[in-house]
């Protein structure tokens, strides 16, 4: 048999012969030298200059197939037949079941390939081509780690380039990108070329993550083009621009609905402008923001925000009426001034603690131990708090706290890290003044981090021996089964104002205490990866 010819081509295109390409072997790869494609220039009325340029693609021919002879068949002559491999796919030998499958569900299985291997079924058929032009619906641009084959940045620049020059008009729902090294600092020029590609295409999720990057780069100023957006994640990027001013801000991003910044450094007039000017946002989520040391919040949609806040010297809602859940991770830790002015509907608060320097609900002043009570926050339901069992004083820190919200029902309680590391002076809680909230609405305690220390032992028994509506205790620890038997044989011997108590234990394989993993938020980030104990 002679040997296989091979042919080699610069782009793949739907011809007449299609069908016989879709029966040989193909694999896309990159060109040895791929173009530059810059004469994308986002308008509208104007089309793509350059040619549509595919990757190179490599194709091998098989042999004819040949006949087998099956014993016993046809052929006419009662004796031996042969049988073509056609038929006997026919039969179920060796059927291609993967093309048997419905669009819907083959455009689902491209999506969770990376796009440059999905790109390699555009060979086989033209029904596979349009599959592939689907699953750009959300178009997954993430360059490999480790890069194969030589396929690093500069590869994966221009294939993302080709590929949104090749299509100007299929339809991208969300994009995103992960780009790694000090490749991506020399094309930010073509990630500027995207978002306005983007913008035309009514793009509505974008996730842009740039890892490893020295120094952290600058997002073009084309992001606010992106009208249509809904979601915007942002990691190790710079998320400022020189030419995003007042005017420009004040119409940005109409749509947008959910803000997650994480690694990113802003400043406070931009950060402020972005959660104000925003019509339609709800849920913002700040984690290591750099840059600022202030937030005020005047925001008619938001309704969560999440954040590590503790490095902040002032958190002010000044105006948030949809508001309903403010998380503050690292509130705790800091020093920070939390103003809660106008938040009519909010029902999450979290995490306080002694050291929040200073804490104004309202008319309501919380400053360390003393409390100045006016307007009690009646609203919230459920309250996170750090108490600092390390500290002399605490039993009556927490007790004035917890006054400020007489309708609470479910209170999450974390030691602060230096109980736990070393003993501290035991106190005793006063079981003589009453604390509405404990006595009558607290249906559900949450200990986090807990480790069976004697000051959380006084502090759970205080609890329970008030807590008339209390029907669920979770602990969330890092200890074994048998350990989680033993404290719940020790409960057995507890006072309880209510009989009606369950006790759940929880291992973690992390600690809960930071912005993804929060006990105290409805709306979780990500599972919580916990293995009941009891």
């Amino acid at each position: 048999m002679r040997n296989p010819r091979r042919w080699r081509m610069g782009c793949v295109s739907p011809s007449p012969s299609a069908s016989a390409t879709s029966s040989r072997r193909g694999q896309i790869i990159a060109p040895d030298s791929p173009p530059s494609l810059r004469s994308y220039s986002g308008d509208s009325t104007s089309s793509p200059r350059a040619p549509a340029v595919c990757p190179e693609v490599e194709l091998e021919a098989r042999p004819a197939k040949r006949a087998r002879v099956v014993p016993g068949g046809g052929g006419g002559g009662g004796g031996g037949g042969c049988v073509s491999d056609d038929d006997a796919a026919a039969d179920g030998d060796g059927r291609d079941r993967i093309s048997d499958l419905p669009d819907a569900i083959l455009v689902s299985i491209l999506s969770f390939l990376p796009f440059r291997d999905a790109a390699r079924t555009a060979v086989l058929s033209w029904r596979w081509r349009n599959l592939f032009d689907q699953s750009l619906l959300d178009f997954n641009a993430c360059q490999p780690f480790p890069p194969e084959e030589g396929r690093g940045c500069e590869w994966m620049i221009h294939s993302i380039t080709d590929i949104l020059v090749a299509r100007p008009h299929i339809p991208i729902r969300s994009f995103r990108l992960v780009m790694y090294g000090q490749g991506v600092v020399d094309h930010l020029a073509d990630v500027d070329l995207w978002f306005r590609a983007l913008a035309l295409r009514g793009v509505r999720q974008l996730d842009v993550d740039m890892l490893y990057t020295a120094p952290t780069q600058t997002l073009p100023g084309s992001l606010l083009e992106l009208s249509s957006l809904e979601s915007l994640r942002v990691f190790n990027c710079s998320f400022i621009h020189p030419s995003w001013t007042a005017p420009v801000l004040a119409l940005w991003l109409p749509t947008l609905r959910t803000l997650d910044l994480s690694n990113v450094f802003t400043s406070q007039y931009i950060l402020q402008a972005v959660i104000s000017n925003s019509p339609s946002l709800e849920c913002a989520k700040l984690k290591n923001i750099t840059g600022i040391n202030k937030i005020r919040v005047r925001s008619k949609s938001l309704v969560r925000l999440f954040g590590d806040f503790g490095y902040l010297s002032e958190l002010v809602v000044e105006d948030a009426p949809n508001l309903e859940e403010l998380v503050g991770i690292s509130l705790p830790l800091g020093a920070a001034k939390v103003k809660i002015v106008f938040a009519p509907k909010l029902r999450v608060l979290g995490y306080l603690g002694k050291s929040v320097h200073l804490l104004l609900m309202h008319d309501t002043v919380f400053d360390g131990g003393i409390v100045q009570y006016r307007t009690l926050m009646s609203s919230v339901k459920t309250l996170s708090i750090q108490v600092p069992f390390s500290e002399k004083g605490h039993t009556l820190v927490v007790a004035r706290l917890l006054k400020c919200f007489p309708c609470l029902e479910v209170l999450h309680i974390e030691p602060d890290s230096r109980s736990i590391c070393r003993p501290v002076d035991l106190e005793d809680w006063d079981t003589e003044t009453s604390v509405q909230c404990i006595e009558h609405s607290i249906n559900r305690l949450v200990f986090e981090n807990f480790a069976g220390e004697e000051c959380q032992w006084r502090f759970l028994t205080f609890l329970l021996g008030m807590a008339r509506a209390l029907r669920v205790v979770d602990f969330h620890c890092l200890e074994s089964k048998d350990w989680a038997s033993n404290q719940l044989e020790l409960l057995g011997y507890t006072n309880r104002a209510s009989a009606d108590v369950r006790f759940m234990f929880y291992k973690l394989s992390w600690p809960v205490s930071n912005l993804y993993l929060c006990h105290c938020c409805p709306h979780r980030c990500q599972k919580d990866g916990r293995v009941a104990l009891t």
